[in-house]
């Protein structure tokens, strides 16, 4: 009876020291993500800076004919 106690209480804190655990993980990685999100940090003096993945039509054109 006591083994049974012993472990059902083992497993209760073991429960508790994950769930300490993830809660600092969830904090750290939200400080990261607010450290290196571009967003917020890309800018320039009084206007943002929008990166777009936009090419010269005539250089997707050459990429398409190399592949086929």
């Amino acid at each position: 009876m006591k083994r049974t106690v012993l472990e059902k209480s083992f497993v209760a804190v073991m429960f508790v020291l994950v769930i300490i655990a993830f809660s600092f993980a969830e904090r750290d990685t939200q400080k990261l993500f607010e450290k290196y999100n571009t967003k917020s940090t890309v800018e320039t003096s009084k206007q943002k800076v929008e990166y777009t993945a936009e090419a010269n039509p005539q250089t997707n054109i050459e990429n398409r004919s190399a592949r086929n």
